[in-house]
């Protein structure tokens, strides 16, 4: 195996797999980012209740989500 992580694995049944080492400055990537956007807006916005429908303003949050993410 290549990839090195001080010697931290986790049996997953399909072999071992390395863990990576949690710090305290987890950075957010690009995904995490805009999936949080679109979550404070659903949280916030007047217009969207609970999981009923959804805004113009978070059908473009989710397009934006779901385009970052490939």
């Amino acid at each position: 195996m290549a990839e090195r992580t001080g010697g931290r694995w986790l049996d997953t049944g399909n072999g071992p797999r390395p863990l990576a080492v949690v710090s305290g400055n987890a950075i957010e990537g690009k995904a995490q980012a805009a999936y949080r956007v679109y979550l404070d807006h659903m949280k916030e916005c007047e217009d969207c209740p609970e999981r009923t429908f959804q805004c113009d303003a978070a059908a473009e949050l989710w397009r934006d989500y779901r385009e970052v993410r490939g």
